[in-house]
């Protein structure tokens, strides 16, 4: 529970210091950007640190590229 705190904070102090700076220079999409990754990141972290079970993202990756590899393999075999 502590670490999900300390995640807490630093995301917050993350946004204090990054957001003011990006609505300053009006750069809007980097702001979304910037919120959605942060926002991702902030929920996988706290997922990790209360040992919830989360897939593995090499997976997805994997479930992803294997067919294009197969392709490729039997063209150039």
């Amino acid at each position: 529970m502590i670490w999900s705190l300390i995640i807490l904070l630093m995301i917050l102090l993350a946004m204090k210091v990054e957001i003011p700076k990006l609505r300053k220079k009006k750069l809007n999409k980097e702001l979304w950007i910037f919120v959605g990754a942060l926002a991702f990141a902030a929920l996988y972290s706290m997922a990790v640190s209360l040992h919830l079970a989360l897939p593995n993202p090499l997976d997805g990756v994997s479930y992803l590229f294997r067919p294009m590899g197969k392709m490729i393999t039997t063209l150039l075999t």
